[in-house]
Order: structure tokens, then sequence, then C-alpha cells
């Protein structure tokens, strides 16, 4: 047996008479792999032979971004490009939403101060007295 860290004739120790290094190394590192499973038994490209980017689940992501929420979550890993379609449409969804409460609101404001354009002036001068 030959030491690895020097390369001198060793016997059958499990330290080098000449450098010191530990000899067993090799023999402990040795490991049997007749019993490894493997985590997936399937194929890596067969396990995303399924995934394709979907318009579908995009547009029902788009009308209800919960549903898109919870589909990326759950498929993040198994199906990346599905998961990617329901977060662009979660997220476009979430973008028009909030743009149409903004118009919503804006639209309200400007109709109570047409049709009423001094209802907050008067709601102020009315609660002071004018004693």
């Amino acid at each position: 047996m030959y030491c690895h860290q020097c390369g001198k004739e060793v016997e059958n120790t499990n330290f080098c008479p000449y450098c010191g290094a530990q000899l067993n190394i090799a023999q402990e590192k040795q490991t049997d792999y007749s019993s490894y499973q493997p985590i997936h038994p399937q194929e890596p490209y067969q396990m995303y032979q399924d995934d394709a980017p979907s318009l579908g689940f995009a547009v029902l992501s788009f009308l209800v971004p919960i549903v898109g929420l919870v589909l990326f979550v759950v498929w993040n890993k198994e199906y990346p490009l599905k998961a990617k379609s329901c977060l662009k449409g979660l997220i476009t969804g979430i973008i028009v939403y909030f743009v149409c409460i903004c118009c919503f609101f804006s639209a309200i404001a400007q109709y109570s101060s047409e049709t009423y354009p001094d209802f907050y002036l008067n709601t102020v001068v009315e609660t002071v007295s004018y004693e």
C-alpha cells in the first residue's frame, strides 16, 4: 500500500510513518450504492413534459387573482412555465384592478364636484356659528 500524501510504500496501518497522513480515508469513503434510490424516479425531461405556457391559466389568474396566486405557489417547482403564466396573469390583473379603482374614485370626485360645487364649503360654513 502506498501513502496518498507522500507516495512512499507503507504497511497496512492507519497513519503513514513518514508524513503522518491518515491512510484509511479511501477505505471509509467507499460506499455501497447498490441500494441507491433516486428522489425523482422519472427522467428530468419527462418531469417537465406536460409543462407549457398557458393562456387559459393566465386569463383565469387575471380574472380571479387569488386563484392565480394559489396556482403559482402550487405549480412553481413542478410546472414552472404554467406557474409563470399564472404569475403574469396575476400581476396584470392586480395592475388593471388598481387602475380601475383609481379611475372610479376619480370619476366619483369629479361627479360630486360638478353636481354639488359648494357642498364641502357649505358644510364647513354651516358648522361654524357667526356670532
